[in-house]
């Protein structure tokens, strides 16, 4: 009997192929794919839901979170999530003050100790 559970979906990862991604753009449903083409899927097999999967070499299990962007994609272990959340809010709170010292004039020579490395100066 088929599980009922509802699922929320922010975007999708497959290790095939998609087609028809202008409409998947119109929907606002952002696809990573392995390829792209015309030809659509065959319905001869049929997968399983709440098992862990391998895309790209990676093992991803049940309530595993899977971060994507324009960079790729990584996965993080159910029982990291909090942690990894964590971890990411203060690397981009970091990256922000960073940015603002940059659009003040500091350079990166200065910022990161590169000028005392190579001129012995602060």
């Amino acid at each position: 009997m088929l599980n009922r559970r509802r699922f929320i979906v922010g975007a999708v990862l497959i290790a095939a192929a998609v087609r028809d991604t202008d409409e998947l753009r119109e929907l606002g449903l952002p696809v990573w794919a392995r390829w792209v083409r015309v030809r659509g899927a065959n319905r001869e097999a049929v997968g399983e839901v709440d098992v862990p999967v391998e895309v790209g070499g990676a093992t991803i299990a049940p309530g595993d979170g899977v971060v994507l962007d324009a960079d790729g994609a990584v996965v993080v272990a159910r029982d990291r999530i909090a942690e990894v959340a964590r971890a990411s809010r203060e690397r981009a709170a970091n990256e922000n003050a960073k940015r603002a010292r940059f659009e003040a004039g500091e350079l990166s020579y200065d910022m990161y100790g590169i000028r005392k490395l190579v001129e012995g100066r602060e």
